[in-house]
């Protein structure tokens, strides 16, 4: 038998295993993809075997000679769209337009039997195979929820300060996309968070030092691989040193190509020798790269074929961000963005949103081609690309959906693992967090959590982790919800409570350091009840270190599954063991 098909079976066998995710059978995978690897450096790697004995290049060559312009422009769009089952316009994008991918939001998604049926209608609507992504980075953005197993983030996982954690998440993810049908995971953000005035990125990242983030990123896309899902890697060149939100304007990174190599173009360097399937460039202008003053990088040739194909020898997807973002329109459309992102070194473009933008994409990447002003060439190289990476997916004739376990027992304990030693005190003047569990509790939480646009949340309708502090503990536990942006009527009426509360207060903030209202509370709270507070980051660290804050604790994001084992581990007096991943910053 061959070698390859030998090596094939035994993962097929490791997949069944009841303790595959064990620290044993991950080495053995590892050893097992180093064995196929090192074959196929040496000429020995399977001969890929099809009905009509063709080969892969010959296949997709075949494909494409097939296809007229209209199907080849579907392939390098990826459309968006409303609702749980698939509307009249994502029908019209794909039989009329040949729609090629697919992105799914929470909006999607209901549960997995559902999603399952949704991502099989979409399917059976199209000739070519779709790809169909999703956002499912952890934390913040999470776009399946329970049942599906929820992770706590980049941030939190490299708290935990093993990198087998991000692998372990990404392998997850991937294990229970497949189950649905999703195929591609736009994922893992790359970005260097060294800027604590960042509002877009923040606990998104892993670090603020570039070579942490390298190492979680490329053991997360190892997972993701595993788990035979596509990775993207995010937001080149990098927009971890940027002060704005792309999502409602486009930023500005000024970082000469030096810092730039040093410090954000490390991860994707190195996840590009990975074997990273994508990259999606940034919504960000960078003064050092970009030809044009206020050319973002998704649009600028500099960046998307200079820097990224030629001198980085990326030869993987190169995707767009959603294109219907403030960072973009307030200066062109979606539409105009597309041909330009296309003519610029883009292989798909995302419109995310708005029906009537996305037809109009269609057809001005029509017009542009046949115009001359996109060379037809530029389509062609983008369309074998992505004819590539689906094959590269076994899309064309593999299984579109893979019979896997979606958030087993085994998965959320790897989870709570996770969670549990992400956990991480930042301060702890007064020992508070020994004694929380002795007496009462207070807890003020906001009444919305949500940052910026990405995050799909809404109104906090109840905390969980009073639920667990009630169903663990035998004295009293209350919650007061306030306001993001309280009012002075509103924290002065919280200060009563404050002041006659007999215990101890947890005292839940989300950037409160970039939020001059909430900050105010935090202050207000501080003068009276410094000692007996403990200040729960749900964001960005640097809250844990605001003045006047005595003790506090990074959770990295407020999860029901980050609240729940947060709660338990207090009640139970276990031991935080969290390390702070903000190696370059100090209060």
């Amino acid at each position: 038998m061959n070698f390859v098909l030998i090596l094939d079976k035994m993962e097929k066998m490791l997949n069944t295993c009841k303790y595959k995710y064990s620290s044993e059978c991950l080495i053995f995978r590892s050893f097992l993809k180093s064995s196929v690897e090192n074959r196929a450096l040496k000429g020995d790697s399977q001969k890929i075997s099809r009905k009509e004995r063709i080969t892969m290049e010959e296949k997709i060559h075949e494909i494409f000679n097939s296809l007229s312009l209209e199907e080849k422009i579907g392939q390098v769009v990826m459309c968006g769209f409303h609702g749980t089952q698939v509307s009249s316009e994502m029908e019209e994008l794909i039989r009329k337009y040949h729609l090629g991918n697919v992105i799914l939001f929470k909006r999607n998604v209901k549960d997995p039997q559902q999603l399952k049926a949704l991502t099989s209608s979409l399917q059976g609507l199209s000739r070519i195979p779709l790809s169909i992504a999703i956002d499912q980075e952890g934390g913040v953005v999470t776009r399946l929820e329970e049942p599906f197993t929820i992770f706590p983030g980049n941030m939190a996982t490299a708290a935990t300060y093993d990198e087998n954690n991000a692998y372990l998440t990404g392998l997850i993810m991937a294990e229970e996309m497949r189950a649905v049908g999703i195929n591609w995971n736009l994922a893992p953000v790359a970005d260097v968070n060294d800027l604590p005035e960042n509002p877009g990125i923040g606990v998104r990242s892993y670090s603020d030092d570039a070579e942490i983030v390298a190492r979680f990123a490329n053991q997360f896309v190892n997972g993701l691989h595993d788990g035979k899902v596509a990775a993207c890697a995010k937001h080149f060149p990098g927009k971890g040193h940027s002060a704005k939100d792309a999502h409602l304007e486009m930023p500005t990174v000024k970082r000469n190509l030096n810092e730039l190599k040093k410090i954000d173009l490390f991860p994707f360097k190195s996840l590009i020798k990975t074997g990273v399937d994508a990259v999606m460039p940034s919504h960000v202008y960078y003064p050092d790269l970009c030809e044009e003053k206020d050319l973002p990088a998704t649009l600028s040739k500099e960046v998307m074929t200079t820097l990224l194909r030629k001198d980085m020898k990326f030869k993987g997807i190169c995707i767009t961000d959603d294109l219907e973002m403030g960072g973009i329109t307030n200066s062109l459309s979606g539409s105009e963005a597309a041909w330009r992102a296309l003519k610029a070194g883009a292989d798909i473009v995302m419109m995310c949103h708005t029906f009537d933008e996305q037809a109009r994409t269609f057809e001005k990447i029509k017009e542009k081609v046949l115009s001359g002003d996109l060379p037809i060439e530029r389509l062609d190289e983008a369309v074998l690309r992505v004819l590539h990476f689906k094959e590269t997916l076994d899309l064309f004739e593999g299984e579109l959906i893979v019979e896997n376990d979606i958030g087993s027992s085994e998965h959320k304990r790897i989870a709570e693992d996770i969670t549990k030693n992400s956990i991480t005190i930042c301060r702890n003047m007064d020992q508070i967090v020994d004694y929380i569990s002795r007496g009462p509790i207070l807890i003020l939480f906001p009444s919305s959590t949500k940052t910026v646009k990405i995050e799909e949340k809404g109104r906090v309708k109840e905390v969980e982790m009073e639920k667990v502090f009630k169903k663990n503990v035998n004295f009293p536990v209350e919650s007061l919800l306030f306001s993001p942006e309280p009012l002075e009527d509103e924290i002065q009426e919280m200060m009563k409570s404050v002041k006659k509360f007999k215990g101890t207060i947890l005292l839940n903030t989300v950037n409160a350091y970039l939020n001059p209202k909430m900050k105010k509370l935090v202050y207000e709270v501080m003068k009276i009840k410094a000692h007996k507070t403990l200040l729960i980051a749900l964001r960005n660290p640097y809250d844990a270190f605001l003045n006047g804050v005595r003790n506090s604790i990074a959770l990295y994001n407020d999860s029901k599954i980050s609240q729940r084992v947060f709660a338990t581990m207090i009640s139970f007096n276990e031991k935080l063991t969290g390390k702070l991943p903000i190696i370059h910053w100090s209060d």
